[in-house]
């Protein structure tokens, strides 16, 4: 977990509205053209940013070219960005974006198994772990598998653990579309992992 992150949430709240008011002062210098305002942003937000992409296209340098995609749009249109939102949303919405499109200009990316090992336990046996990463290179295959529009949403909400709010900012839809499609993309995916994981 990187620094920002670690910052208590409050309810409701997502990893993002723990740097507001960090982001804020950057933000505006870097609008008013400091590179090295952005710079700031970048190294704050990247590791973010190209996890959201490694989970959503399961290949690293996919991940990393949505990643380095999605912050070069970012300084190119920052002064679209409207305060109204939190940065971290907007950049998170960039890279969903991006992802769609490579999906979109190649469909075999959909098909490939998203990186989704548990992480290690010091405690556990190392039979235990191979079977833990067994398991995690199946959901991951199960996650690939998945219709891309309900493999987001798990994404968001069940990786990133954002909010149904910050969600349909992104995605731009209701929140009640989140809620549907978060539905009927966690039966899709029990429906995958049957005899795997437990429902």
């Amino acid at each position: 977990m990187d620094r920002d992150d670690a910052t208590a949430r409050g309810p409701g709240q997502d990893a993002g509205d723990t740097v507001l008011d960090q982001d804020g002062p950057l933000v505006a210098r870097a609008r008013a053209g400091d590179r090295a305002a952005f710079t700031r942003l970048v190294e704050r937000h990247s590791r973010r940013i190209h996890r959201v992409a490694f989970r959503m296209l399961g290949d690293p340098d996919a991940a990393a070219d949505a990643t380095q995609d999605a912050f070069l749009s970012a300084w190119q249109h920052l002064g679209r960005f409207e305060e109204r939102s939190l940065f971290s949303t907007w950049l998170v919405r960039i890279v969903v974006n991006r992802c769609r499109n490579m999906w979109r200009a190649a469909a075999t990316a959909a098909t490939k198994p998203l990186a989704c090992d548990p992480p290690g336990d010091p405690a556990r046996s190392p039979e235990a772990e191979v079977g833990n990463r067994e398991i995690g290179m199946r959901i991951a295959q199960a996650l690939a598998e998945i219709d891309p529009e309900h493999r987001e949403i798990l994404v968001l909400r069940e990786i990133e653990g954002l909010s149904y709010d910050a969600i349909a900012a992104i995605l731009d839809v209701e929140e009640g579309t989140v809620k549907s499609r978060l539905h009927r993309g966690r039966a899709a995916l029990r429906e995958k992992l049957q005899g795997v994981w437990p429902p």
